[in-house]
Parts: structure tokens; C-alpha cells; sequence
């Protein structure tokens, strides 16, 4: 009988032990994400809960009532620079992620205390720093974990997707990278050496913006040089095409594969014979 009693005390203890080095799955694993769009940086962490054949929204997530947006504890956004949000300037740090599911449209709130298991008891108005109202979609395929990604970004804007079984809804969320690089154009620019110009006339040439400004930075660059480069001449000529200034940018743009033909440059003759062919048009 004490044998037994000591086998026993000794497979429980085992069992224990086992237990204990196995460890045990969370029920709604903690998912986070991190990604840089333009010059802002941006973390997501959020605990994924799983439909388990539950009716999710107006069942487990009741329509009209605030929800974490996840599980246990809050769903958090942080961003290194101001963000716009609903047409509000968002200010750079961390936020709760709250929302107000409805049928049609749902209430997202960008709130400043982070530190709740769940949604307070009472919203506190001071403490939401922005808020959007979006369209409730319904997806074809139902998503078995609740899903917050990064979606069509751009260097100034992204989505952010909130999906779970059928329902996603998609915040719009602004980034103020024009204004950053004018701010980094214009402390540059105080001190500037030739690659400052290049790469603020660069700017204005990839993003779309002032062509007129570009051109003059580029000439400032191409000035300052003490030997000029196929790739000065590339952005001139592009941004004298995007002026309609094609005969111009033709005479750049020989000039420049000639150039790129001499060093024997794979990239900068196809380029250039691009850069080209579109000034003749």
C-alpha cells in the first residue's frame, strides 16, 4: 500500500512537472507588427480571439457597445511622427485602438490611456484623441482570428484593415511626409553640398511635386559639381519633360546616354534610352 502511494505521489508530480515544461497555447495569441511608410514608423499589437463557429459581430461583439478590438489587453497603434486621421492631426505616440461595430458603419477612436485590460467603464471624451466614422464591408471569405493590417500605402497615406469572419471595415490614415521633407529640404538646403540639390530636385521629380523647384535645384547640383554625371543629367531632363520642354530634355537626355555608353553602364544606357524616347513623343 505505501508503494503504491508513493508510485502515485510520484506520477502526479510527473504529470505536473510536464505540465509545466509544455506550457499551455494562448487562446488569442498576441500578434504584433511593425512597418516604416515614408519617414513614419508604425507598431500594432493586438491579441487575435478566434470565432470557433460563435456568431462574432452582434453576438460575442454586440452592435452599438465599445470593443477593444481584440482581446485581452488593448489594441495599441504607435507612430514615430503626426499622423492625420478623419481630417484631425494625430500627435506621434501610442494609442488604444477602440471601436463601435455597428451594421453599417463603425466608430473608431484613437484613445490616449493604454494601460486598460478592456474598454473603460466610461469613455472619457478629453482622452480620445481622434475619431473616424467607416463603412462596415462584408467579405466574401469568413476570417477564423480577428485581423489588423498595413493596407495600399503609399509614402503619404495607408489603410488600416480590421477584419474578422465576415465583416472589415478600412481606416484611411494620412502621413504628413510632405511636410517632413520640406522641413529636411529647408535645414538641408542652410548648408547644402551638390547631393542636397540632387536629392531635393530627386524629390520633386519622383513625388509629383513642384518640377519648376526641382529644375532649379538641379541646376544648382549640376553647377556645383566638379564632374557632372548621366544621372544629373537624367532628372533634368525628366523634369523638363514633365514641363513640356521636350526639345530641351531630347538634347539632355542624348547627352546623357552617350555618357552612360562611355562608362559602359547597363542601367544608365536603358535608362537613358527610356528617359529618351519619352521626350519624343
Amino acid at each position: 500500500m505505501k508503494r503504491f502511494l508513493v508510485l502515485l505521489i510520484v506520477f502526479v508530480c510527473s504529470f505536473q512537472t510536464s505540465q509545466a515544461q509544455i506550457g499551455r497555447l494562448p487562446l488569442s495569441p498576441l500578434q504584433e507588427s511593425t512597418i516604416k511608410i515614408g519617414h513614419t514608423a508604425i507598431s500594432i499589437a493586438y491579441s487575435r480571439p478566434s470565432k470557433k463557429g460563435r456568431e462574432i459581430f452582434g453576438g460575442l461583439v454586440p452592435y452599438d457597445q465599445w470593443w477593444r478590438t481584440g482581446a485581452n489587453e488593448n489594441t495599441t497603434i504607435e507612430f514615430s511622427e503626426d499622423v492625420m486621421v478623419g481630417g484631425q492631426r494625430l500627435a506621434s505616440g501610442k494609442y488604444a485602438i477602440f471601436s463601435k461595430p455597428g451594421r453599417q458603419e463603425w466608430e473608431i477612436v484613437f484613445y490616449e490611456k493604454v494601460d486598460n485590460w478592456n474598454v473603460p467603464e466610461k469613455i472619457d471624451p478629453e482622452s480620445i484623441a481622434a475619431s473616424v466614422v467607416v463603412k462596415s464591408m462584408k467579405t466574401e471569405r469568413a476570417l477564423e482570428a480577428l485581423s489588423i493590417a498595413f493596407g495600399d500605402f503609399t509614402n503619404y497615406q495607408f489603410d488600416l484593415h480590421i477584419a474578422w469572419d465576415q465583416t472589415q471595415v478600412i481606416v484611411p490614415i494620412g502621413l504628413i511626409t510632405a511636410e517632413i521633407m520640406e522641413e529636411k529640404i529647408a535645414q538641408t538646403l542652410n548648408g547644402p553640398v551638390p547631393h542636397d540639390y540632387y536629392s531635393a530636385a530627386l524629390y520633386e521629380m519622383e513625388s509629383g511635386g513642384n518640377f519648376e523647384r526641382g529644375l532649379k535645384w538641379i541646376d544648382t547640383a549640376i553647377e556645383m559639381r566638379e564632374n557632372l554625371s548621366w544621372w544629373d543629367l537624367r532628372v533634368k531632363a525628366i523634369l523638363m519633360i514633365e514641363l513640356n520642354r521636350q526639345k530641351e530634355a531630347e538634347k539632355l537626355a542624348e547627352k546623357a546616354l552617350e555618357m552612360a555608353q562611355a562608362e559602359n553602364h547597363e542601367y544608365g544606357i536603358r535608362e537613358m534610352t527610356r528617359v529618351l524616347k519619352s521626350s519624343r513623343k
